[in-house]
């Protein structure tokens, strides 16, 4: 299984090492893994640990103290080119553009975002939350030359608005971590099988989605300071969900969801122009 949504953030690491977050991986026969941290740095302990299988990618939150004014540091954008000119990451997110907080898709700082990606050929994983994807597709055409991948499916968005986006961003791709019941709710019907509107659009895009696990508990809990954040020691619980909806579909069509279009999208050879 490749996981193309992990967090190795600081209140994480208070709990599992670098170390056993490999081995917990491993446990569950992930084979390609893609990950994020605040502070940033903390992705490559985890590309450290568990070698070239390991995809460690750069989030604007350099600092455990930068999740929710990344976006007011005007060094920013020199920070990040500093960073992805060592070569170590491969990617650059988890960038949050939530409506009414935040920076949206026309700041300076977010397009400085969108021409780095540009330059060094690497994708965005981009986490939207907006009532339509016709914000997100506003973005996916306003930078056609580069690859996004959808997080959470849209996040609160369903099966009509994938398909939407889609049909209108030959760059983009969409991932389905966080549609267990912890993170905006199951994407599935109550007996736990896929709708017909989710397999429909999974059908007719099947080398356009991706799936992960998204390990972190009690996301919904904003400023949550008061304890670490115990969503390794569920992995488990996670991972399964996931095995389990993709056991649903044909077998060609579950391995390219499973592991295969992520490979293709995040092995692919990319070098800075």
């Amino acid at each position: 299984m490749a996981d193309i949504h992990l967090h190795f953030n600081w209140d994480q690491e208070e709990l599992v090492s670098a170390v056993e977050a490999i081995q917990i991986l491993r446990k569950h026969n992930v084979t390609l893994a893609v990950v994020t941290a605040t502070p940033a740095v903390n992705a490559l302990k985890l590309r450290k640990a568990g070698g070239e299988w390991v995809l460690p990618i750069l989030s604007p939150y350099l600092s455990g103290y930068s999740r929710h004014n990344w976006y007011t540091d005007k060094a920013l954008l020199g920070k990040l080119r500093t960073m992805l000119q060592t070569g170590n990451y491969h990617g650059i997110g988890e960038v949050h553009l939530v409506v009414g907080l935040g920076p949206g898709y026309q700041s300076p700082v977010f397009r400085g975002i969108a021409a780095l990606a540009e330059e060094f050929a690497v994708p965005v994983l981009l986490h939207t939350e907006a009532g339509s994807y016709r914000y997100f597709e506003k973005v996916c055409r306003g930078f056609p030359r580069v690859r996004f991948l959808w997080a959470h499916a849209g996040s609160i968005l369903g099966a009509k608005d994938s398909a939407a986006i889609l049909q209108a961003c030959p760059n983009v791709w969409i991932e389905m971590s966080a549609r267990d019941p912890h993170h905006y709710g199951s994407f599935l019907n109550a007996d736990g099988t896929i709708p017909a509107d989710w397999l429909q659009v999974f059908t007719e895009y099947p080398d356009r989605f991706m799936t992960g696990t998204d390990p972190v508990w009690k996301a919904q809990e904003l400023h949550r300071w008061d304890r670490a954040d115990e969503g390794w020691r569920h992995y488990a619980e996670l991972n399964d969900f996931h095995r389990r909806w993709l056991a649903q579909l044909p077998d060609g069509l579950q391995e390219k969801i499973r592991l295969t279009n992520a490979q293709q999208f995040w092995l692919r050879k990319s070098t800075a122009k």
